[in-house]
């Protein structure tokens, strides 16, 4: 099923199915080929382009297993089928382990690898019928960036036919690597260790009390020597890494669990001081250890892990604000 939600008045899609699918998005402008888009590996869907319409398929899933990656598949081919159109071209996600990448690439169509991000850019542009170069604000889970480490928190500057990354989140060891992902306490010790060093063991946290010293204390080392702990700039992680240092959820059984608990605990009433982001102010990595240090005052002083979870996001989204207006500077 389609999933919708308002906001400031206005519907937007998070999943186009049923009710929205096979309606086409029009971008403006025709294209000289047949394209077909083959999408990331998780909420993977596939689209089809023809003229000026690109039409989606409907919500097919995360494709690491085989039944779904079958689906994958059918899904092409029906789509190509019911709507009459034979690709000439493919485009797949710039992450080289992906399984839609790897079959895009098995094909015999000429091919063009795109950033993840700059694929999130280019959609809103075309749901909004805007052409002429954009600041986006991506603020995601994974994505491949195009100097090999893992993106996630990006201000682009772009259109359809590129982008500069004109600022990101500062980036921090994901120790574990995919682990990192499922166990979000993994990503509150890197935020506070990135913060403190070593200092950390000596903070009177509720998350150092939950998890196992010794256990700390070998992340620390992973983290040090590089073992399985590449680097992001991931906004995700952080909403993780938050969500397990206010306690709300350290460990997850399905994808962004810990940053959607994080939201739904979030006191909505509540308007923190603003911040003034002077790093902001410039392009390059964006620093949020003045907001993570704010959460940990304020855990400190007892305040309410609602209040501090809606701090937390209202001072990042300023953090964000800045970044684009800095860039619309340009």
């Amino acid at each position: 099923d389609s999933i919708a939600t308002v906001t400031g008045g206005y519907t937007h899609i998070i999943r186009r199915a049923r009710g929205f699918v096979p309606a086409p998005v029009f971008v403006g402008e025709k294209t000289s080929r047949n394209i077909l888009a083959c999408g990331g590996e998780l909420k993977n869907t596939i689209a089809l382009s023809r003229g000026d319409q690109v039409f989606l398929s409907q919500h097919i899933g995360d494709l690491d297993n085989p039944a779904a990656f079958k689906f994958f598949e059918d899904s092409i081919e029906h789509l190509g089928r019911i709507l009459e159109i034979t690709p000439q071209a493919i485009a797949y996600d710039l992450h080289p382990e992906y399984l839609s990448t790897k079959w895009a690439i098995r094909q015999s169509l000429p091919s063009v690898a795109v950033q993840h991000h700059h694929a999130h850019l280019v959609s809103v542009m075309a749901d909004n019928g805007v052409s002429e170069p954009t600041i986006g604000i991506i603020l995601d889970g994974t994505g491949y960036g195009t100097d090999g480490t893992i993106w996630g928190g990006e201000v682009l500057i772009g259109d359809a036919a590129g982008f500069e990354r004109h600022a990101w989140l500062e980036t921090v060891a994901m120790p574990g690597g995919t682990a990192a992902v499922r166990q979000p306490w993994r990503m509150a010790i890197s935020y506070l260790y990135h913060i403190y060093g070593s200092g950390l063991l000596d903070l009177q946290l509720p998350i150092l009390g939950s998890v196992n010293r010794k256990t700390v204390e070998i992340i620390l080392q992973m983290i040090d020597r590089k073992v399985n702990s590449p680097v992001t700039s991931s906004c995700g992680r952080l909403f993780d890494g938050v969500s397990a240092l206010l306690g709300i959820r350290g460990e997850v059984s399905f994808e962004a669990q810990a940053a959607i608990e994080l939201e739904m605990a979030s006191c909505r009433d509540y308007q923190p001081p603003s911040m003034r982001f002077e790093s902001a102010t410039a392009s390059g990595a964006l620093p949020w250890g003045e907001i993570v240090q704010a959460i940990i005052a304020g855990l400190s002083r007892g305040d309410d892990v609602a209040k501090l979870a809606g701090e937390f996001q209202v001072n990042l989204a300023e953090l964000f604000v800045s970044a684009a207006e800095n860039a619309r500077g340009k």
